[in-house]
């Protein structure tokens, strides 16, 4: 089906967007492993760290980091919490459903708009990120954000799922989230997503702008 990836590589970047909400749309609760890799350009430092995701259509989601250190970022509905259990410490973030985070995580599910907040564009500085039968786009913020410059997708082109996303910051430093193991239509306790205070944390409150 060869003649479908040059169909789908011929799409424009709106038109990608829309089959890969509309693939995880139709997928409903989903669940895969992550890796998280984070390159600080000034000092030439990598950090590279594991995990599992689940995430379900009404757009809660557990981000849930196994290696090399333990921690958790759960958005359960009303709120979203980072848990370091190493450093006794939880991070409430203020406002969370007001940010680009969030309306970048509903349109994933078909709830959101995320032309509203970026410019989706056809890759002009990144297109070396991409392999054969992948699609590489660049969002670029509508308003100036204070964490991220800019953003790449690179998106299956058969599947139309979301393989890798980068984020640049204003500084070029780079985070980059790869996925594997994507398992659609999972059954997924809503358990999964509750959190309840451990005893003994300190409790510090930021902005959502950057979980």
């Amino acid at each position: 089906m060869l003649w479908l990836a040059a169909l789908a590589l011929s799409l424009s970047p709106i038109d990608t967007l829309s089959k890969v909400q509309a693939t995880y749309k139709q997928g409903g609760d989903f669940e895969a492993s992550f890796t998280h890799v984070y390159i600080d350009k000034l000092r030439g430092k990598k950090r590279l760290e594991t995990g599992k995701l689940w995430a379900k259509r009404d757009g809660r989601v557990r981000w849930s980091y196994l290696d090399p250190v333990p921690k958790d970022f759960v958005f359960t509905g009303k709120q979203a919490i980072f848990y370091e259990p190493e450093a006794a410490q939880v991070t409430l973030f203020e406002a969370f459903e007001d940010s680009p985070l969030f309306e970048a995580t509903r349109f994933l599910w078909g709830q959101g708009r995320i032309d509203r907040l970026f410019d989706a564009k056809t890759c002009s500085t990144h297109c070396d990120l991409g392999g054969a039968g992948e699609i590489v786009i660049e969002l670029w913020p509508k308003q100036e954000l204070a964490s991220i410059d800019h953003t790449v997708l690179i998106v299956d082109a058969k599947a139309f799922r979301v393989l890798r996303s980068i984020i640049f910051d204003t500084l070029g430093n780079r985070t980059e989230y790869v996925f594997s193991a994507v398992k659609f239509g999972a059954k997924i306790s809503g358990k999964k997503f509750d959190f309840v205070m451990p005893q003994g944390v300190s409790i510090l409150r930021a902005g959502a702008e950057n979980p």
